[in-house]
């Protein structure tokens, strides 16, 4: 059974994926324009790129916990931080959404091995992307919990990742896909601010107290 830890972390996760971004936008035009291929190639780039920061966030969590002092001051600058990005997303969710046009007609393609560099030079130049999970694993994970458990966070966010992307990639093709998105970024927007914003409040305090 999935602890109450890894539901929050998984949560606040999958709403910050759902929620467009650079990466978001560079899929969208790029399997539009490329086609499939060079789609899924970007969106295992993205999700490498996303794994080199997990483990990096993994690693810098591990050394802050020998530093008691130290990880209480991270956290409270991770809550800080995770309360700006939902404040950010839910700001995001009141202009319209602009997505790319399903029908529009293609260029030149590129191949996959171009998707692949693209998606994950996007997601690798994005400092905010590490930022991102180091406040999570701060903030969301115990200082008590084991490695292998946090070995099974970061997995699943790597796959996460690589999941959702390849499954939007594999959607855009729809007319119908495209305009759903476009009409539902707005809630995912202000799902995804209300629950770091809440949980970056709560934990905090929990964390301080």
């Amino acid at each position: 059974m999935f602890s109450s830890e890894f539901l929050l972390l998984a949560g606040a996760h999958l709403l910050a994926l759902a929620s467009p971004g650079p990466d978001f936008l560079l899929l969208l035009r790029g399997a539009l324009r490329h086609g499939r291929a060079y789609g899924l190639a970007a969106s295992l780039g993205i999700a490498l790129a996303n794994g080199i920061y997990i483990a990096l966030a993994l690693a810098g969590f591990g050394l802050l916990q020998q530093s008691p002092l130290l990880l209480m001051g991270m956290q409270w600058l991770a809550s800080l931080y995770l309360a700006w990005l939902g404040w950010m997303f839910m700001r995001a969710s009141l202009a319209p959404a602009v997505l790319p046009d399903a029908q529009a007609r293609p260029g030149p393609r590129a191949g996959a091995a171009a998707g692949m560099l693209a998606g994950f030079l996007s997601a690798v130049l994005n400092p905010k992307n590490g930022v991102f999970y180091f406040g999570l694993f701060t903030l969301m994970v115990d200082a008590h919990t084991g490695p292998q458990r946090k070995l099974f966070y970061g997995t699943w966010m790597f796959f996460a990742v690589l999941a959702w992307d390849a499954a939007l990639v594999c959607s855009i093709s729809q007319r119908r896909v495209v305009a759903a998105l476009g009409r539902a970024l707005p809630l995912i927007e202000r799902a995804a601010g209300l629950l770091l914003m809440i949980a970056a409040a709560a934990l905090a305090m929990a964390r301080a107290a």
